[in-house]
């Protein structure tokens, strides 16, 4: 009787404990992600806008079976009538010039996790970016740009020259 009601005891703490593990890891990965950030920024310098973002490429956009809903984070930064695309990993930078690319608002996409997502194409490569936004009990500032209004910003830099 006594082993029983220790094991009962043992498993309510399993069970409180699993939370906390789950908060404990996603506040190092919230940290984590803004150590890249901030290497990040210091590299591009002094850019016109920028914004940190989540991204897919190509046809993983709409793919149903993956790990997570976005490839990978970086930086979209706008410089010289280009919108410059900067990956924490440094494997798919890439460069979209702001004449011959498209700007599309796409919404929601289910399929990745009910994230507002907009592209930027230029014939050669398609980007879906959402706004970086990490969980949000470790990231309560408002000040932080939304999917539509970075989309918005960009469409601008596009018209306005």
């Amino acid at each position: 009787m006594n082993s029983f009601f220790i094991l009962i005891i043992f498993f309510v703490l399993l069970i409180f404990s699993i939370p906390a593990i789950i908060l404990i890891i996603a506040y190092f990965a919230a940290r984590s992600r803004k150590k890249k950030q901030t290497a990040l920024l210091v590299t591009i310098e002094t850019p016109e806008y920028y914004a940190f973002v989540r991204y897919n490429m190509g046809n993983t956009q709409n793919q149903f079976l993956k790990v997570k809903a976005f490839q990978g984070s970086g930086i979209i930064y706008v410089e010289d009538r280009k919108i410059h695309f900067v990956d924490t990993l440094h494997q798919n930078p890439y460069v979209f010039s702001l004449d011959e690319s498209s700007i599309k608002w796409e919404d929601v996409n289910i399929v990745n996790g009910l994230l507002k997502w907009f592209s930027v194409d230029d014939g050669n490569k398609k980007y879906y970016f959402n706004i970086e936004s990490g969980m949000f009990i470790f990231n309560t500032d408002s000040s932080k740009p939304t999917t539509k209004s970075v989309f918005d910003r960009l469409v601008q830099y596009q018209i306005s020259m």
